[in-house]
């Protein structure tokens, strides 16, 4: 077994970071979407054993079952302490979504995590960090020594191809002299050949071109010419004209256009979307959300996951201050028994909607509905 290291003991304690739960420093609501590995899922905080940790469809037990029995499929235990939750052998490798109120989290020093070989305990993470700073450090004095070496033979290289590279260039002068002959026929002939509809056309029209052919495309204006190897443009009807831009007038482009005729009569338009996730119970909801822009509320709905055994009333208010509320509504949203939407007989009293403006939902009576969402649709 490996030494352990004394220079840090008594110095190098667990960290929590909690917050306090009063209303200047709330718990968090957090909604981990993780896959179960070895029948178990680490939450990324420490749950709030007052408010449970939530999963669909599943019952928590206690620990006095869970070490006395096996956990069934539809049951999972909470370690509250440490962030663990535990699952039966069937959920291995599925990924579940759990909702709870964050307290904090451990922070642990690297020198209380070890590294296990397979049998015993051999190192710490802070020696493991420590020995690899060491042989980066020998490593980069070893490139450094390299890179000097390499310096000499690049040096000595480069002369070796100066000399080289000066017989090179005399034979290319002369090869180049001869070539600038023939580029000025290539690069100058034009012959003029009947125009095509689009630039797509030219390669089914004139398949096998010679140097020197020249077309216009019809819808674009502009005129290719064959230089030997592909087709280039060279100029353009009503090519002096610029594009558009933000300082000067000038003609659309296609991209343009098409940005142009994908806006829709929505675009400033926003919606405030509320979630309450699991079981909606009665009262003032969480969360309250300050809407950015002024505009006009065109239209509110409601609507649920599972249908409730009774009618669930829902109170849109507004604030200024998060003191004074009102609701926005002449009647509420209704949600009648055995439905999953609202039936529509809900009135809009207050639509004008100013910068800043806070919403929340109050729920009277909740019919024992799950997984509400309210959709508050604003003009801008």
């Amino acid at each position: 077994m490996a030494k352990e290291n004394t220079y840090l003991e008594f110095n190098n304690p667990i960290h929590t970071i909690w917050r306090s739960g009063l209303p200047d420093d709330p718990y968090i609501d957090r909604l981990d979407i993780s896959k179960v590995v070895n029948q178990r899922i680490a939450l990324l905080e420490i749950p709030d054993e007052l408010y449970r940790v939530r999963i669909a469809n599943m019952q928590e037990i206690n620990y006095e079952r869970f070490i006395k029995n096996t956990l069934n499929e539809n049951e999972f235990y909470v370690d509250y302490s440490n962030g663990f939750v535990y699952f039966h052998h069937s959920k291995e490798a599925l990924t579940i979504s759990i909702v709870y109120k964050g307290r904090g989290m451990l922070l642990y020093p690297t020198s209380r995590l070890v590294h296990f070989d397979g049998t015993n305990p051999s190192e710490s993470l802070h020696d493991i960090i420590e020995k690899a700073k060491l042989q980066i450090r020998d490593l980069i004095d070893e490139t450094q020594n390299y890179e000097h070496v390499m310096e000499k033979m690049i040096i000595a290289t480069n002369l070796t191809k100066e000399a080289a590279d000066g017989a090179i260039k005399a034979t290319q002068d002369a090869l180049t002299a001869t070539d600038l002959v023939h580029d000025a026929y290539k690069t100058t002939v034009l012959i003029y050949m009947p125009f095509v509809q689009t630039e797509k056309d030219i390669e089914t029209t004139y398949p096998n071109p010679s140097v020197g052919w020249t077309t216009q495309v019809y819808d674009t204006g502009i005129r290719y010419r064959w230089n030997g190897a592909e087709w280039v443009p060279i100029d353009a009807l009503g090519g002096n004209i610029p594009l558009a831009n933000e300082l000067i007038d000038g003609l659309l482009s296609t991209s343009l256009y098409k940005k142009l005729d994908a806006i829709t009569e929505n675009v400033d338009t926003r919606v405030v979307v509320f979630i309450i996730p699991q079981d909606v119970l009665s009262g003032i909801q969480d969360p309250h959300i300050a809407f950015p822009f002024n505009g006009v509320i065109e239209s509110v709905e409601a609507f649920v996951s599972k249908k409730g055994s009774a009618d669930t009333s829902i109170r849109i208010e507004k604030s200024t201050d998060y003191e004074q509320w009102s609701n926005i509504l002449g009647s509420p949203l209704m949600i009648k028994s055995g439905s999953f939407f609202d039936d529509n007989s809900h009135n809009i009293i207050k639509n004008e909607v100013k910068v800043n403006d806070i919403f929340r939902l109050y729920i009277p009576f909740s019919g024992d509905v799950q997984n509400l969402t309210v959709n508050i649709k604003i003009k801008l």
